[in-house]
């Protein structure tokens, strides 16, 4: 469900240290048999000494492990929360028309999951537009997520916010090129055409693409941490024999990755195989936005 044992060291400042009624079991042993003192169940058990054990009640779960004695870390299962912005051009949303930014949470923890959309447009002066607000303003919408049970919760209104602040200027330069293809064209021919005699005009090109590159890597990094919670890993491993027999020709070429494993499927009975619920496995690839099926592709395809 989640890696327990880097969740323990992310979280290692909200750790405290507990004392056991008895202390005549080896360490490994200890941190397995904490049920009753924590009034929970053992859901996943330590394997050795470096490693975490996992307890959970109702609403949290409970970690324990040994680093200058034995320690617990509590993480209340309606802050373990995952918030990623996408934004949509494709698609049949009546809620919301297109293009539009999408933010997605997710709670594997309470099992709860939700998006909101807001659309984005071009005003007649040539300003895009999210929501009624310019790209760029910095200025967050209200996002209610009604349906959550822990919309009203602080930590994650906080998240909600820094998140729309940090991840949509991330998106700016796919809305911009959404918008204006011709002006992006126009800009790479226009420095192609200019050759080494403008050297400037080649570092100003330079410094654009790393940047972009960079937003692109950052993009991708958060979305295939999403999708490592979301697929179990024998699924993952599914998705990776198929992409080992696909190239593809262009970046439009990512997008259906579903149907491509669900021929690999039929033909091949790739779910036996890896003991894979296949219904439900297309159903998680159907949900996926075209970025995120580049995020899958980007971190199972082998490189050529």
């Amino acid at each position: 469900m989640y890696d327990w044992n880097a969740l323990w060291h992310q979280h290692a400042g909200y750790r405290s240290g507990f004392d056991l009624k008895t202390q005549q079991k080896p360490h490994a042993a200890d941190v397995n048999a904490l049920a009753d003192e924590l009034s929970a169940r053992l859901l996943k058990p330590a394997q050795n000494e470096h490693d975490v054990a996992v307890y959970e009640t109702e609403g949290k779960f409970i970690l324990a492990g040994y680093s200058d004695g034995l320690q617990l870390l509590e993480l209340k299962k309606h802050e373990l929360f995952d918030i990623t912005l996408h934004f949509i051009t494709e698609g049949d949303d009546s809620e919301c028309a297109l293009p539009c930014i999408e933010v997605s949470v997710d709670n594997l923890a309470t099992g709860e999951n939700s998006h909101w959309r807001t659309p984005v447009s071009k005003n007649k002066a040539g300003d895009i537009l999210v929501g009624r607000e310019k790209l760029g303003s910095g200025i967050a919408p209200m996002m209610p997520f009604d349906e959550l049970s822990f919309t009203d919760n602080g930590r994650f209104r906080e998240d909600l916010h820094a998140t729309w602040q940090h991840e949509l200027p991330l998106l700016a330069p796919e809305i911009e090129a959404w918008f204006d293809p011709a002006r992006v064209v126009h800009a790479a021919t226009e420095a192609a055409a200019t050759g080494a005699s403008d050297t400037g005009t080649h570092a100003e090109m330079d410094a654009r693409s790393h940047e972009m590159l960079e937003r692109y890597a950052e993009i991708i990094r958060r979305e295939q941490l999403l999708l490592s919670r979301r697929f179990a890993d024998n699924e993952l491993q599914l998705i990776a024999a198929v992409l080992q027999g696909i190239h593809f020709e262009g970046a439009a070429a990512c997008r259906g990755l579903w149907l491509a494993v669900e021929a690999r499927i039929l033909d091949e009975d790739l779910d036996h195989e890896h003991k894979v619920d296949a219904e439900a496995l297309l159903a998680k690839l159907k949900t996926l936005s075209y970025t995120q099926e580049v995020a899958l592709i980007e971190a199972l395809a082998p490189a050529r």
